[in-house]
């Protein structure tokens, strides 16, 4: 792919950053704090404008979603890398090899440089600013590339970033798909990409061309297993909450329910009753944010239907021009386009298992997902579990929890993602984990390799190899 043109404003956005890394490669702790503190700043006096903006993209986003998805959690992300930044930054002092005592070695977190972000719809500042704050805190210029489906926040986050950055700092470029792939065509150090998967291939290949390092954060059908011995109105609670937060709409939504059989219809039952009780009059639920979204629905539904499946209609939303109220599925198949690809919106398809291990077949016979949901109260069955289903991320007796914790690593596994960020690991993510040796004239290895190699230094060699195949044994 041809990289843009010097008059492109993607070009020139990047050209002033990687001046800018170029001239002054590390930023020292004073000055990662510094970011961190003012990105802190913006979510603060724009959290109104923010709630108000994704409400205005979507037709209707219910506030709470907004505020704590897209202000508070990314906001806990900045004050806690502001927080740890010193330590994270800090050399990491590892031992020497015998043989170069009493040299000295360690691991030293290093900027990259200039990575850019490249934002989707859903969750459109939280999942711009979270991987900005780790860029930031591993002392990286920063470009954001925020998606144009969401086009009154991008505009937002385009005019408050330039309030509190300089462009050297942390620029946003807007535009549809060209601009992205203008981005993906430049040296970047780094790039990290949040979308489908069918995107994240293309973003793959084009940066591959650069060799960019990248991070992609995709989705994929994570499913929810309930065992037999756990209480299926618990469980249906938690999925129900997981389902309909931001309409379905979020990447590590439950797709899918596996439950014994059996206990399908009852599950079916109280989980529509989960649902009504969590939205009693259907107002204030967010819609789905795009026509296009709302119409991929019905056509998941009626094709679902045509092939089979029963349809249980929970409640009938009353918000926005794209309201689309839960719908649960029994009887689904794998021919049915449902269970083909992720649903991204309040559907909710429930299979049926005899024994567990039919069912953790199941899951694992299908592409990796990016999270799993298991409910079971025995311990020692969670932990056979999650040792046999492979997944970006796990949630024991609840869902999407998992994200809101810093602490944890947030990423994918095969076509769910590579790589991850969030706390310390969004800091790596960010950072060259250079090796340094700090090399001594006293040490025994000093002279070894130097030639011409003596009798003595070969023998040594060859008393070292023996030693070791002795130890081998």
């Amino acid at each position: 792919m041809q990289a843009p043109n010097e008059t492109s404003p993607v070009r020139r956005a990047y050209d002033v950053l990687r001046k800018a890394a170029t001239e002054k490669a590390y930023l020292d702790a004073d000055a990662r704090e510094d970011l961190l503190h003012r990105l802190e700043k913006l979510l603060i006096k724009h959290a109104d404008d923010i709630v108000d903006a994704i409400s205005e993209d979507f037709g209707h986003r219910v506030p709470f979603e907004s505020r704590s998805a897209d202000v508070l959690i990314p906001l806990d992300g900045a004050r806690q890398a502001r927080k740890h930044v010193r330590e994270w930054m800090a050399r990491r002092t590892v031992g020497s090899h015998p043989l170069f005592v009493p040299s000295h070695a360690f691991i030293e977190p290093v900027p990259l440089g200039v990575v850019a972000i490249i934002s989707p719809w859903n969750y459109p500042v939280n999942l711009a600013l979270a991987p900005a704050s780790a860029a930031f805190a591993a002392g990286n210029r920063v470009l954001l590339k925020p998606s144009e489906l969401t086009p009154k926040t991008s505009a937002l986050l385009a005019r408050a970033v330039s309030d509190f950055f300089r462009p050297e700092e942390f620029m946003v470029v807007q535009g549809g798909p060209d601009v992205a792939r203008e981005v993906t065509a430049l040296p970047f150090d780094h790039i990290l990409f949040t979308g489908s998967t069918q995107v994240g291939r293309l973003v793959a290949k084009a940066t591959a061309e650069n060799l960019v390092p990248t991070t992609l954060e995709l989705g994929g059908k994570s499913p929810a297993l309930v065992h037999d011995s756990f209480n299926i109105e618990r469980a249906a609670e938690r999925i129900a909450i997981g389902k309909t937060y931001n309409a379905g709409q979020t990447c590590i939504a439950p797709d899918y329910a596996l439950v014994p059989k059996g206990k399908a219809e009852a599950f079916a039952e109280k989980l529509k009753a989960q649902l009504i009780k969590q939205h009693p009059d259907g107002k204030g639920y967010t819609t789905m944010a795009s026509d296009r979204g709302l119409k991929r629905m019905e056509a998941l539904v009626a094709d679902a239907k045509s092939k089979g499946a029963k349809v249980i209609e929970t409640f009938k939303a009353q918000s926005g021009t794209r309201a689309f109220g839960p719908v649960l599925l029994l009887d689904v198949t794998d021919q049915m386009q449902v269970m083909q690809e992720e649903i991204f919106g309040p559907i909710l398809p429930i299979e049926t298992y005899e024994k567990l291990d039919e069912a953790i077949a199941r899951i694992n016979a299908r592409p990796r997902p990016l999270s799993f949901y298991y409910f079971d109260d025995d311990q020692d069955r969670v932990d056979g579990v999650l040792h046999k289903v492979t997944s970006g991320g796990a949630c024991v007796n609840d869902t999407l929890v998992h994200f809101a914790q810093e602490d944890l690593p947030f990423g994918g596994v095969g076509p769910s993602g590579m790589g991850a960020y969030h706390g310390v690991k969004g800091f790596e993510t960010f950072s060259h984990l250079r090796s340094v040796l700090m090399a001594s004239r006293a040490s025994p290895a000093y002279n070894l390799l130097k030639p011409p190699f003596s009798v003595i230094v070969e023998k040594s060699v060859n008393f070292l190899i023996a030693g070791l195949k002795g130890l081998s044994k």
